[in-house]
């Protein structure tokens, strides 16, 4: 971390500690849960927020002290009209490598809930973007212009997408290189979810990012993943993380029209309480994400605070 950084980080950090705590939900988004420094660094996924195991111990045990208590959404959303500190652990997209929760889970008690690209799950096939940056990476490719490949590609059409990573990369891209990067299994996704503590909910079909699409669309990547879900498991969810966090008004009609109850967004803010279960926002709750690279307290701190700099 630069000097320049600490400086800032160091400031929100104090400032975060004069109004913080009051009744509200705290949601955090995570990725891949990695088992150290040594498997992000092996290239074989876009480890995003570089999250290990060890920092999600330090994120838990945070919360914990702090007198926070740990909810998911799919055992009900009574929590939300409530005037106490909640938080939600989830994870977006699929991977297997969230099987290694469970540990963490059972240790501290907690649930997590886990938003499920069921298309990939059951084609086994690798998220596009880490198909980007492995195949990149291991050309040399920087990762600035990695990043700025992946940002354009997601204006694209999902199948638009698939074209290009086969033009580029071979017809065979998309399968999976190890365990690092490769989704659940059904098989996997179904003994997990069996687990009290673990909780599923949906992540579209496709990974479409929903504002890119028509509300039909939209509606259909939605139903094909309840669909999925419901045939898997015995049951389909009841909400909804929208792709990338992106949503819009069109996205919101979609989610309530499909029958679900409430959405998760990437807007990093917290949800006060008590909240009304009629209110719009119960479909575009906040998410905030963690950096590996950076003090994992700090940032708990920041987010606890109801100063936003």
């Amino acid at each position: 971390m630069s000097f320049s950084k600490q400086i800032k980080q160091s400031l929100r950090r104090r400032l975060s500690r004069l109004h913080r705590d009051r009744p509200a939900l705290l949601g955090f988004l995570f990725h891949g849960i990695f088992a150290d420094e040594q498997e992000i660094n092996k290239g074989h996924v876009d480890a995003q927020q570089g999250i290990t195991r060890q920092h999600m111990q330090q994120f838990i045990e945070h919360f914990l002290q702090a007198g926070y208590r740990f909810v998911s959404p799919e055992q009900g959303l009574d929590f939300l009209c409530s005037n106490q500190k909640w938080i939600c652990i989830t994870f977006d997209d699929g991977y297997a490598n969230n099987l290694r929760m469970l540990p963490l889970l059972e240790q501290y008690d907690v649930p997590a809930t886990f938003y499920i690209t069921t298309g990939n799950v059951e084609e086994q096939q690798s998220f596009w973007w880490d198909v980007v940056y492995r195949e990149r990476h291991r050309r040399g490719v920087a990762k600035p212009l990695i990043s700025r490949e992946q940002k354009m590609l997601k204006e694209k059409h999902h199948q638009d997408i698939l074209g290009y990573l086969q033009q580029e990369f071979g017809t065979s891209c998309l399968q999976p290189w190890s365990e690092t990067d490769r989704p659940m299994t059904i098989g996997e996704l179904q003994e997990f979810s069996r687990h009290p503590l673990v909780h599923i909910g949906n992540h579209t079909r496709d990974h479409y990012l929903l504002d890119r699409y028509s509300g039909a669309e939209v509606e259909k990547q939605i139903l094909r993943a309840q669909r999925d879900l419901g045939n898997w498991l015995g049951r389909a969810p009841t909400g909804i993380a929208y792709p990338n966090g992106n949503y819009s008004s069109t996205t919101v009609d979609a989610a309530r029209n499909t029958g679900l109850q409430y959405g998760l967004s990437l807007d990093k803010r917290k949800t006060p309480l008590p909240l009304e279960s009629n209110q719009s926002s119960i479909f575009t709750l906040g998410r905030f994400t963690l950096w590996g690279r950076d003090d994992i307290d700090a940032q708990c701190e920041i987010t606890r605070s109801d100063i936003r700099l």
